[in-house]
């Protein structure tokens, strides 16, 4: 689930700001890989592996993209924007 808050300034007429806020995976519900295939040696395939079966990853994480997507941490992007 994902979130955002904005809030907006008028300075006169001509000038306005924007702040944004947005949380991605704001509860932080882990959507655990598939132990049996991935990328990036995530793949515990092999029996002599230690880490053989292990979920030990999110999909994005497993795709090398921990920020965003589903499943990954919660992550948080604020942003200042001018406007004029």
């Amino acid at each position: 689930m994902d979130f955002s808050l904005a809030k907006n300034w008028h300075f006169g007429e001509r000038f306005r700001a924007q702040f944004r806020a947005e949380f991605f995976n704001i509860l932080t519900i882990p959507n655990l890989a598939n132990p049996y295939g991935g990328q990036n040696g995530f793949g515990f395939n092999d029996p002599s592996v230690g880490g053989f079966g292990c979920g030990c990853a999110t999909p994005d994480v497993a795709a090398a993209n921990p920020a965003v997507g589903s499943g990954g941490p919660r992550s948080v992007h604020l942003g200042l924007k001018l406007i004029f």
